[in-house]
């Protein structure tokens, strides 16, 4: 490129954010030179001063419908959590973000709560995705081998060691794994009426050893059910103040900015009033 053409174009650029700085600085000025010039006696003022205190007081009060409309999400997503245990889009946070996100993907896809899955890992493998159990559970949702056959399409037996990674899908990566974890789970939601309790016994003791009007016959599916529902909860509470908070601190924001408007709405009509009908 020409040096005369790179200058021309750098004083083009130059130009344009010049002028958008300066309408800028008039936008923010205008309130103060309409409040000022209220006062004086002279009707000189250059009317467009007025046009952008109109237009500034027009944008405020358009980010604050804006801001309101915002702030509904966390108050709404707050009162998800409270008043339903199903379905529930909330975003997980922690240090373990490969895992948690595909948590969020396949929980979502199987209309799940994502804390209770992640409830579920942190009682089952801790989130070791190479995990086995004594029963010869694998992964990060301790699948047994028949389970894994059952509701993969992959080639992998879910028999072999665990240092032993034979594909991308085998039962030991975290996609697969979670993915067929949840589809099992949500199998068993569905075959015991949505009851939670239910299906996390059938997924711990198997489905012959659920017992519906009674409590599990195991002390250890006992134990595990209320670990699972104790992190469940916890999770809930916190997404639930989190969300609470962030509501209300944009409510905030949204009071003042409405404040700041409304004064501005005052110089506007104080100055009509002095000016314009005197």
């Amino acid at each position: 490129m020409p040096p005369k053409t790179r200058s021309r174009k750098s004083k083009r650029h130059t130009g344009v954010l010049q002028r958008f700085f300066s309408h800028m600085l008039r936008f923010v000025l205008s309130p103060v030179i309409i409040l000022w010039d209220t006062f004086r006696h002279r009707r000189n003022l250059d009317p467009s001063w007025a046009f952008s205190l109109l237009l500034l007081i027009t944008v405020m009060l358009a980010l604050a419908g804006l801001s309101f409309w915002v702030a509904g999400g966390p108050t709404e997503r707050a009162m998800v959590v409270l008043s339903n245990v199903h379905l529930q889009p909330q975003q997980l946070t922690g240090d373990v973000q490969p895992i948690i996100h595909e948590i969020n993907r396949y929980a979502l896809k199987a209309k799940l709560d994502p804390m209770l899955i992640f409830a579920i890992i942190k009682t089952e493998s801790n989130f070791n995705p190479r995990a086995v159990s004594k029963a010869g559970a694998r992964g990060l949702m301790q699948i047994m081998p028949a389970v894994w056959r059952q509701y993969s399409k992959s080639q992998c037996t879910g028999t072999h060691s665990n240092l032993k990674v034979c594909s991308d899908e085998c039962i030991y990566q975290i996609r697969p794994n979670i993915e067929v974890g949840i589809k099992y789970f949500r199998v068993l939601l569905d075959r015991y009426d949505g009851r939670i309790d239910l299906a996390l016994e059938a997924y711990n003791a198997g489905l012959s050893n659920v017992q519906s009007e009674a409590e599990p016959k195991f002390a250890e599916t006992r134990g595990y059910i209320q670990k699972i529902l104790k992190y469940w909860q916890e999770m809930r509470q916190k997404a639930v103040a989190a969300q609470l908070q962030a509501a209300l601190y944009m409510h905030r924001g949204i009071k003042w900015l409405l404040g700041i408007t409304f004064l501005m709405w005052l110089i506007f009509f104080g100055w009509i009033n002095r000016k314009l009908l005197k």
